[in-house]
């Protein structure tokens, strides 16, 4: 047999662009290498909305943001998620559209002007409220019905009688079947449930 020639055709990275407001309401955004449920859920904790597998033309938009940074480890990590312009922040978002019901984001694509309108008005009050949104990076953007499971939220899979059931996060969703991956065991093969089959957990009081 002969030589085979070339390399192997390198392995497709999902990029994840992340986009919000600090707590003076000035965009900062920042782009991560590779998708992780731990950049996903701590990027969720600081109010920002999650950009994954997106169009050309919003991923085009997105490279020219800064590269981000990880800190910590385990379940539960800090994400460095620098200031950027207003233009290209705005730029991103009209590119990306209205946000979606099943997208992990807890902001709105109108909330950059309403929230420094809110910052300069409110003062202390604006940045008290964004300290205490979210209280567990672990339990938060739970999903409260399964028409309302969308990427990145966090679900309970059955693995097998013996093995019973699992912390798992969305990865994708078409229709009612939901690609997903083992929180707490990242490194495993993403795995597919029809909606049906999963549990939710108690996101708690509205």
């Amino acid at each position: 047999m002969g030589k085979k020639t070339g390399k192997a055709a390198a392995a497709k990275v999902d990029q994840v662009y992340v986009l919000g407001l600090d707590a003076n309401g000035k965009p900062r955004g920042a782009r991560f290498a590779e998708l992780k449920d731990s950049i996903v859920s701590a990027a969720m904790d600081m109010n920002c909305r999650v950009l994954i597998d997106q169009p050309e033309a919003v991923s085009a938009l997105s490279m020219k943001l800064p590269v981000g940074r990880v800190y910590g480890g385990g379940k539960v990590v800090k994400l460095f998620v620098p200031n950027i312009r207003r233009e290209l922040y705005d730029k991103i978002l009209g590119a990306a559209g209205p946000l979606a019901q099943e997208e992990p984001a807890a902001e709105k694509l109108d909330a950059p002007r309403q929230a420094s309108d809110n910052a300069q008005t409110n003062g202390k009050t604006e940045a008290a409220t964004a300290e205490v949104r979210c209280i567990s990076p672990v339990t938060s953007g739970l999903p409260r019905s399964w028409e309302e499971i969308g990427v990145g939220h966090m679900v309970l899979a059955h693995e097998s009688p013996d093995d019973g059931w699992w912390e798992a996060v969305v990865i994708a969703r078409d229709a009612e079947i939901l690609t997903l991956r083992y929180r707490d065991a990242p490194k495993l093969p993403k795995f597919i449930r029809h909606i049906n089959t999963v549990a939710l957990v108690n996101p708690g009081l509205a």
